[in-house]
């Protein structure tokens, strides 16, 4: 009898650390993680050039690089074949040097070229500048889409200022919020990039985007909460995060505080760029 007790009561223990175990997977499974890193925005002392990597492993194949330059300063850097090096200028001004053109670059503007060996960014003595590096290895199968892409999307130099660049509307945003697309897609493999703007109360309503990877680069006065499945953190200007793919994810700006701040998709396919068909251009844009 007692040797009948003692093995109910063993197989009962191991009944509840197994479900015990089972939740705890349960609870590893759903829960979700925000990872985040502030820029830093000041030069180590008697330094002018600085560089740190952002998020490092989040996305595949991309590395993102913050760089400061404190004038007077000269950077170059070299364009490969088979990685794209798109150039996001957050703070600070310069000038770009891209083949037999010179660009004044001002804040919040973006650069990507391709055909031309050498892009040279160079910032006067008194000025800094803070830029965003993603360089994004090129797949097989990226080299192969590539030649069906607009010739002109490619050879030249692309250059904008982010308040330059087309606006769009989206059902998961207010009438009150204006988002532009800074890069469109076919100028770099399953990338596009677009910004965010309004003053709250306001939101991004939640939704889901599994077929793609994203960032969000939080633009000068950015202030929000950016939330994902059970979590949230807050979102400051100058700042980078990574939303966990599949995640239904949304953000929310309190009154007179500023939603700001630039996503970067990074789809696993070509086919996933469906998803950008839910930005309806606006035609007639007028900037309220």
């Amino acid at each position: 009898m007692i040797k009948s007790i003692k093995k109910y009561c063993t197989i009962l223990m191991c009944v509840i650390l197994s479900s015990m175990s089972l939740v705890e997977a349960a609870d590893n499974l759903s829960s979700t993680k925000i990872n985040i890193q502030k820029l830093i925005m000041k030069l180590p002392p008697d330094s002018n050039h600085f560089n740190e990597i952002l998020l490092p492993g989040e996305i595949a194949e991309t590395e993102v690089i913050h760089t400061i330059l404190a004038g007077p300063f000269s950077l170059s850097e070299e364009l490969l074949e088979t990685e794209d090096k798109i150039f996001l200028f957050i703070k600070g001004k310069g000038i770009l040097k891209a083949g037999d053109g010179n660009y004044q670059i001002e804040q919040e503007s973006i650069a990507f070229a391709t055909s031309i060996d050498t892009i040279t960014i160079n910032v006067v003595d008194g000025d800094t500048l803070h830029s965003i590096i993603i360089n994004k290895n090129l797949s097989k199968k990226d080299l192969i889409n590539l030649k069906s892409f607009p010739e002109n999307n490619r050879e030249k130099v692309y250059f904008k200022k982010y308040e330059d660049c087309e606006a769009y509307t989206e059902k998961i945003k207010s009438p009150n919020t204006v988002s532009r697309t800074v890069l469109p897609n076919n100028h770099v493999p399953r990338v596009a990039m677009g910004t965010v703007e309004t003053i709250g109360p306001d939101e991004v309503g939640a939704h889901e985007h599994p077929m793609l990877d994203q960032l969000f680069l939080g633009l000068s006065n950015n202030d929000v909460m950016v939330n994902a499945d059970d979590k949230s953190v807050h979102f400051p200007e100058y700042s980078i995060l990574h939303i966990p793919i599949g995640s239904s994810h949304w953000v929310k700006v309190e009154e007179d505080k500023k939603k700001y701040y630039q996503w970067i998709d990074f789809f696993l396919t070509k086919d996933g760029e469906e998803w950008l068909k839910t930005h309806k251009q606006l035609d007639d844009y007028i900037e309220k």
